[in-house]
């Protein structure tokens, strides 16, 4: 079987059908390696159900209508033995019989394949729509948390300021201005503390990090003795206003460098901040 032959036998619709046996695939695989035009026919086939199945039609192409028509209807004498009797008459009848019910599957097999490439394409057009939405959907709802944090920030910074004015007008308040000593000439805080309440508030802390493993602690001197009044966080940026510890009395108060946790009594050499009540 030549080229030629082999390219009108049928069998490389079959292939592109997908109902080619495993020899007849092997024969195609062997034979669009090595002749050009055999690829070529299979490229010419698969565009033709493509363009088909695009065009959502039910009817094939005419170039691959009629090479599948000519393939099933091409027409060949059945042989009988010698000396044997048949019926030509039933013999034709079946054949033809049988030829368009071979027509009517190849018909039905290209119908569904049309119709498969054609969902494929629906889905991966939905898919595409479905991914470019959830797109949207990450930057909206990115744009959405920036904005509610930048709220959540100036509300917070609000209701802070708001608390701290609420505790300096509060009855028996005093603020004390804690100044940097020797070790931190630069560093300050304020203490709002209340006579009445006894309750004290440290705010506007401006401290440098402390080392690993160590932590500052706030100090209220009475009667001439350090009392804790509680260890604090200082991690850089903005502090938060933060209850410490209450005070029955109180003449000054100051900020040691401590280990974390803090310690019972204050280390003197160093001491940060100090400020008279």
């Amino acid at each position: 079987m030549n080229v030629q032959e082999f390219i009108s036998s049928g069998i490389l619709e079959s292939y592109v059908l997908g109902t080619a046996s495993g020899e007849e695939i092997r024969m195609v695989r062997g034979m669009e390696m090595q002749y050009p035009e055999v690829k070529a026919e299979i490229e010419e086939i698969e565009a033709s159900l493509v363009a088909y199945a695009e065009a959502e039609t039910n009817s094939p192409s005419a170039g691959l209508k009629s090479r599948i028509t000519n393939m099933i209807f091409e027409d060949k004498k059945p042989s009988r033995p010698q000396g044997s009797v048949v019926n030509i008459r039933s013999l034709d009848g079946s054949s033809r019989w049988m030829k368009y019910a071979i027509a009517a599957s190849l018909g039905l097999l290209i119908g569904l394949s049309a119709f498969t490439f054609s969902l494929y394409k629906s889905l991966e057009k939905a898919k595409y729509a479905l991914n470019e939405v959830r797109a949207e959907n990450e930057v909206l709802e990115t744009e959405l948390g920036e904005q509610m944090e930048t709220m959540m920030a100036q509300s917070k910074a609000l209701s802070e300021k708001e608390l701290e004015l609420a505790l300096v007008a509060k009855p028996g308040s005093k603020m004390v201005m804690l100044k940097g000593l020797d070790l931190a000439p630069d560093a300050s805080a304020m203490i709002v503390w209340n006579k009445n309440d006894k309750q004290v508030y440290l705010n506007s802390v401006k401290l440098p990090p402390p080392p690993e493993g160590r932590q500052y602690q706030l100090w209220a001197i009475v009667n001439g003795k350090p009392v804790d009044a509680g260890v604090f966080v200082v991690t850089g940026g903005t502090f938060r206003i933060q209850q410490m510890k209450d005070i029955q009395d109180a003449q000054a108060f100051a900020i040691t460098l401590e280990k974390e946790g803090g310690s019972p009594s204050p280390t003197m050499n160093l001491m940060y901040l100090m400020g008279d009540v």
